[in-house]
């Protein structure tokens, strides 16, 4: 059921929009049954829900008590994912009715945390950070609405474009050239490109050349490439950079056009995803609280791994061995 009256919500009068997922006993509107505690999908059903949150900090709160947390001088560190967002903007979309009512009692779950949490150790002793993973896009059909062009991609309709035929008999390879796809990265057939007598590296150039001719792509960057550093210096290169592995990542980086992306996930249809360099996807709040720490609202760039060396900092310790990022001063002077 809702949180509150209908007419409360901005999409209230939204509840079934066409690119919402139907989630197979879970539907796309309201009032959403969870079915039996012994049914298939009953625990899948709660993760698309604000019970999701709910039985976490539930969870949270029991291992406070259980581990006797700010119980003595030394400092106690507890981390909580609170994943529901994440589920439910990619089943139902960022502009959803079930977003919008998670939103509300995912404040609901927070204040019933820090309440306890107040109560057990005192908000004055304990620092509290909040951020997010990622934001994400919205539905290309919900964009169009506003006048923005979007679309999402079907990576195997690229596979029969005229470039990529002309391209599969240039090399001799057939069916293979193209191995998989698994989101950023295209994977060739090595074995078969190989067999050919071909260079890896020489036919990852002339892929990626035809790729950003697709409809949807901005840039496709041959992994020999990002080894070398042969790429320009910009957030878009600098982005892939961060995410690449120069032993573990495939052949070609793909980065969608803004506003695009593959919406199949696991064989599932959805509303949402995200993991682009955009600034929808990337963009989201990093926020202290706790004993020292002013007032402010900070506007200028930070990253979230900024956040382990900032509680390291405040605490006066030594950051961990892996962090990188770099101490906010608003918050460790």
């Amino acid at each position: 059921m809702l949180r509150d009256a209908r007419e409360s919500y901005s999409f209230g009068d939204r509840d079934d929009q066409p690119w919402e997922t139907d989630f197979p006993g879970f539907g796309r509107v309201f009032p959403h049954d969870y079915g039996l505690q012994d049914g298939k999908y009953y625990t899948t059903f709660l993760t698309l829900s604000p019970a999701g949150d709910e039985l976490t900090v539930d969870f949270a709160k029991t291992l406070i008590e259980a581990e006797d947390l700010g119980a003595d001088v030394f400092p106690d560190y507890l981390s909580v994912s609170l994943s529901s967002t994440d589920y439910v903007g990619h089943i139902f979309g960022p502009s959803s009715l079930e977003a919008e009512d998670n939103i509300r009692r995912l404040d609901d779950t927070l204040a019933e945390l820090l309440t306890f949490v107040d109560a057990k150790v005192g908000l004055d002793k304990t620092l509290v950070v909040l951020s997010a993973d990622h934001g994400a896009p919205e539905h290309p059909e919900y964009l169009a609405q506003h006048g923005i062009e979007a679309d999402t991609f079907a990576f195997e309709r690229g596979d029969t474009e005229p470039g990529f035929v002309r391209l599969k008999n240039l090399f001799g390879v057939g069916e293979g050239l193209i191995r998989n796809f698994s989101n950023p990265y295209v994977y060739l057939d090595k074995q078969k490109i190989t067999a050919r007598g071909l260079a890896v590296a020489d036919v990852a150039d002339v892929v990626a050349e035809e790729m950003v001719k697709l409809p949807g792509i901005a840039r496709a960057i041959p992994s020999d490439r990002l080894r070398q550093g042969a790429v320009a210096d910009d957030m878009i290169s600098r982005a892939v950079l961060a995410n690449f592995h120069s032993e573990r990542s495939g052949d070609i980086y793909v980065v969608f056009e803004p506003h695009w992306f593959i919406a199949d996930f696991d064989g599932l249809t959805v509303a949402s995803t995200h993991g682009s360099p955009w600034r929808y996807d990337s963009f989201v709040p990093v926020i202290f609280a706790g004993p020292g720490i002013a007032a402010a609202r900070v506007g200028r760039e930070i990253h979230t791994v900024d956040v382990a060396p900032t509680i390291a900092a405040y605490l006066g310790v030594k950051a961990p061995s892996g962090a990188n990022g770099n101490p906010l001063v608003e918050v460790s002077q």
